[in-house]
């Protein structure tokens, strides 16, 4: 990198690094966003902001506890650093000279966050949701001794679950949830079986939202949701292509095709062993007006075949079945989506109960839990407001790490915390701060 380049770079960080601006940084993996970062809030703790009005939140926990280390071995060093090098190092971070005052004020700092009660709030954001519902039991409705499932036990949970639904669609409880589990281990591959159960567990907010949004029933609003009218099955959409089958168009069709080319006599031949083996099923008709290649193409030889041109009033019979047919397999496949669709959410319910039992009997709230709950207390409970008018009054700047991997329902929550940030009681008063409330994303 050339000088002016490295000197550009500082100057976007130093910028960046200001506490008195917003700022949403945007910049390349090792390009020192996280140093600016850690910038940041040196220069707030300098400014005379307390260490518990600070919120950083990451993504994992090995970047909270990066960002720990490098903050406090900065701290640590400036309290020791000779006066020069001190003086020199608060003047390359702020920009500005650095007087006795600064100086004597760069040396309490880490003694000041050593001290801070619990600590300086550097989390992932599970854990300051954790904090959030512990601060807030009562009101987010959960035991204030739950414990935090990690990754080891979530999955022996996870395995637990998954057997319990096994077992239920063995052992006659339920009958629905047996054709469920037999369909789709009959359908899909282990792995993908298994993965199914992965997703099912990563969107059980989602389901359960949905489902209950349905008035008359989400088992009718999936069959609407692809264009049936009422609940149905494959078995009837099949049986009712086979009714309106008429065995005299096939023959009609195949005796026009037995005076064509050698070509158009094979699918004439083909119909007729067709008719010959009874009432064909969807795609067995569907085979021979439709491409092989492309099973959604309509075949070309019902139109531009000269055999077909020579017999009008069969040409219009085949386009007609044709169409007849095309329609039918649309709806044949909507109904193996819907078919399947519900046999998903049926064990996806199964999965959900015998996931949230498995967790009551061991006291523990997973990942997915913590990011609910904290949004609901946040959100949606009578509570909410109170419990925001009370956070409000303990952060005045949030600095949110990695914001890339951040997902919708984290950044909702940093929405709640935020919505009234620079607004309402809480931000009325700004003599008592020594720097306005911030927001830094990085």
């Amino acid at each position: 990198m050339t000088t002016d380049a490295r000197a550009k770079a500082a100057r976007a960080q130093g910028q960046a690094a200001d506490p008195q601006v917003n700022v949403f940084v945007t910049a390349n993996a090792g390009s020192g966003k996280t140093k600016t970062l850690i910038d940041r809030v040196a220069r707030l703790l300098l400014l005379g902001v307390r260490p518990e009005h600070i919120l950083c939140i990451t993504y994992t926990k090995a970047a909270a506890a990066e960002m720990k280390r490098r903050l406090f071995e900065r701290l640590g060093d400036w309290s020791i650093m000779a006066d020069a090098d001190l003086a020199k190092d608060l003047g390359e971070l702020r920009g500005t000279p650095a007087d006795d005052l600064d100086l004597s004020r760069a040396r309490q700092l880490f003694a000041e966050a050593l001290e801070t009660p619990g600590g300086l709030k550097i989390q992932t954001i599970h854990a300051f949701c954790a904090h959030l519902l512990r601060r807030f039991p009562v009101e987010a409705g959960v035991s204030p001794n739950f414990r935090e499932l990690d990754d080891a036990e979530g999955s022996l949970v996870a395995a637990e679950a998954r057997a319990e639904v096994a077992r239920w669609s063995m052992d006659g409880s339920s009958e629905v949830i047996q054709a469920a589990y037999d369909r789709l281990s009959g359908s899909l591959d282990h792995r993908s079986f298994e993965g199914l159960f992965d997703t099912l567990a990563a969107r059980r907010f989602d389901i359960a939202e949905w489902i209950g949004a349905q008035d008359d029933g989400w088992g009718e609003a999936v069959w609407r949701s692809v264009g049936f009218d009422v609940p149905s099955s494959t078995e009837a959409v099949e049986d009712q292509a086979a009714a309106e089958f008429d065995p005299e168009v096939w023959r009609q069709i195949a005796g026009a095709l037995a005076t064509g080319t050698p070509s158009y006599q094979a699918t004439a031949a083909a119909i007729g062993a067709m008719l010959e083996s009874g009432t064909p099923d969807i795609m067995t008709a569907c085979a021979l007006l439709f491409t092989k290649a492309g099973e959604d193409t309509p075949a070309t030889w019902t139109e531009k075949a000269a055999c077909m041109k020579a017999n009008p009033e069969v040409q219009a019979l085949a386009l007609a079945e044709q169409n007849r047919l095309e329609c039918a397999r649309k709806r044949l496949r909507a109904a193996v989506i819907a078919e399947a669709t519900v046999a998903v959410l049926t064990l996806g319910l199964a999965y959900a109960e015998a996931y949230e039992a498995e967790k009551r009997r061991r006291g523990a709230l997973d990942f997915a839990d913590l990011i609910d709950k904290a949004l609901k207390l946040t959100a949606e409970r009578d509570d909410a407001a109170w419990v925001l008018f009370k956070l409000d009054g303990g952060i005045d700047h949030i600095l949110i790490d990695e914001a890339q991997d951040t997902a919708p329902e984290q950044w909702g929550l940093v929405e709640r915390l935020t919505g009234d940030f620079f607004s309402g009681a809480t931000a009325a008063d700004e003599s008592e701060r020594r720097v306005a409330r911030s927001l830094f994303v990085v």
